[in-house]
């Protein structure tokens, strides 16, 4: 791996504000909750030493002043404080109680920014592994990578080639940063005002109910939790904010940048784009179309692009002023977050089962919104300033936005993504006849980006072009949008296009005995709303 000359903007601004600002703690992770016995501690210890030369997020951090710092080297973190362990007393609410005193915990001061802690004692054959680390040395791409290496299956899929951006696309990026740091008071209430003191949740939903009620109407996954937390603020707002009542309200999403040859390197490789949630819409399918338009660019290739250049080649003073612009209190917004993961993870031979992330609450904001995909089900962490009144009642207005979705029961129309009608996950339909040579060809146009007139019935996969990363874009686009889940050595396995569509049409049909996303949940939904001590 080699490891960035400099680091970017978005680095060296998080770098900074740590510094201006050391009470208000940027640190993230993920919490995996695993069956079977715990390991030694020693063992674990080993595991992580192991991977450390292929994991460079664990051997690198910013050292220096402000804007001005760079990246070190550690081949040989001390793991001693690193990887570390804490029996918790029997019984579920002593683990929450760990979790979110972990969240508050300070980060070892010296060397690279991270480290993990194994949890126990809390129920008989099952345990957690925390990892956390700070933001400015890892995103949550970043994040995702790392857990691929130490505890990943098969290897992390790429990603496609980033398409030239035009000046439409560079004009829209620009127009959005400088929107997402507009003035609108909604939080700068003198009479309420935001203390930074923070509070923490967790609550977990089927990923079936919020895809499913997206792809019905050409969306996906994250489109399906941006509209649940706007029915659930829409709520939170007529009972507790009047302020933000009735209106769109300011938030943005983080993006994902990077290129397919910086999946290992340590840094930030996010933009953010302007989110508004649709408060005012007074119902759930209108919040949902509000929405996926409104996500529509993030999504473009295009945009992404010109948002990845203005990265690189603007000032780290530039990014450094919108992000203190962009948290002050009359201009702040709630931060949302969405992430999946898309391949079983595992320690040894024991499965993870369910993921928990958690985020940080930058000054001035009201709400930090981390979702998280894993295993069909779709875990959400909110980090919220404990002086609003009634938010920490966000859990269950959640769960309650989500049962308002419409669950579609039929085959929905074309979608934003392919253009193509496409099945609904789990409905009792006749795949073969949706799933055709017409719709993979579609995918691999339209989202691989490959040419078209080689794709035909009878090439093979060879002839057609469908190289490794074709059909990583495949694998992930048949499992975001239609929850159909084909790794991809099963994918390259297929000699024709019309093996690949005859694959893909067997594997989205209906199969009885399959437990329904969300039953047998080992781990009840907490819906308290703990404080979380200021480090």
């Amino acid at each position: 791996m080699t490891v960035p000359l400099r680091p970017t903007s978005m680095d060296l601004t998080m770098h900074a504000m740590a510094q201006a600002h050391p009470s208000v703690a940027q640190t993230i992770g993920v919490v995996l909750h695993l069956d079977g016995s715990a390991p030694p501690l020693d063992e674990l210890r080993r595991h992580v030493a192991s991977h450390l030369e292929h994991e460079p997020r664990l051997t690198h951090y910013l050292r220096g002043l402000g804007l001005k710092a760079r990246w070190y080297h550690d081949p040989s973190p001390d793991l001693s404080i690193r990887v570390r362990e804490q029996l918790c007393a029997s019984r579920e609410q002593h683990l929450e109680a760990a979790l979110t005193d972990l969240v508050a915990r300070p980060l070892p001061e010296a060397g690279p920014l991270w480290d993990i802690w194994l949890l126990a004692g809390y129920e008989p054959g099952r345990y957690s592994i925390c990892l956390r680390a700070h933001h400015s040395t890892q995103d949550g791409m970043g994040m995702v990578g790392t857990l691929t290496t130490l505890f990943g299956t098969v290897a992390a899929p790429a990603q496609q080639p980033a398409p030239r951006a035009g000046a439409g696309a560079y004009l829209g990026t620009a127009r959005d940063m400088l929107s997402a740091s507009a003035t609108h008071d909604v939080w700068n209430d003198s009479a309420l005002p935001l203390t930074g003191s923070r509070a923490i949740s967790w609550t977990r939903v089927p990923t079936q109910q919020l895809r499913q009620a997206a792809t019905a109407r050409g969306g996906d996954t994250n489109d399906g939790f941006l509209a649940a937390l706007g029915g659930a603020l829409r709520t939170w707002t007529s009972q507790s904010w009047p302020r933000g009542g009735d209106r769109p309200l300011p938030a943005i999403t983080m993006v994902n940048l990077r290129r397919p040859e910086e999946q290992d390197r340590p840094g930030n490789y996010i933009g953010f784009a302007p989110m508004p949630l649709p408060c005012h819409e007074p119902t759930a399918e209108g919040r949902l179309d509000h929405v996926i338009a409104a996500t529509r660019s993030a999504k473009d290739a295009s945009r992404r692009t010109a948002m990845r250049s203005l990265m690189d080649f603007l000032p780290a003073r530039i990014f450094q002023a919108l992000a203190t612009r962009m948290t002050t209190s009359d201009r702040s917004a709630i931060t949302t977050s969405y992430l999946a993961i898309h391949r079983p993870l595992r320690y040894k031979a024991d499965p993870v089962t369910h993921i928990q992330p958690f985020n940080w609450l930058p000054r001035h904001q009201p709400a930090s919104i981390v979702a998280c995909s894993y295993n069909d089900v779709t875990s959400i962490c909110f980090v919220t300033d404990a002086a609003l009144p009634g938010l920490d009642q966000l859990p269950r207005l959640f769960r309650d936005a989500v049962d308002e979705l419409p669950q579609a029961d039929e085959v929905p129309g074309p979608s934003l993504h392919t253009g193509v009608a496409l099945p609904v996950h789990g409905a009792e339909i006749d795949a073969a006849s949706v799933i055709d040579f017409g719709l993979i060809k579609d995918i691999l146009v339209r989202q691989g980006g490959l040419p078209a007139a080689p794709i035909t019935p009878r090439a093979t996969q060879e002839q057609a072009g469908i190289d490794s990363l074709a059909v990583a874009v495949l694998s992930m686009t048949l499992e975001d949008l239609m929850g159909i889940v084909i790794t991809e050595p099963e994918l390259a396995q297929a000699v024709t296009v019309a093996d690949l569509a005859g694959l893909v049409a067997r594997r989205a049909a209906p199969r009885s005995g399959k437990r329904k996303p969300g039953e047998q949940d080992p781990h009840p939904q907490s819906d308290r709303t703990r404080a979380v001590p200021q480090a």
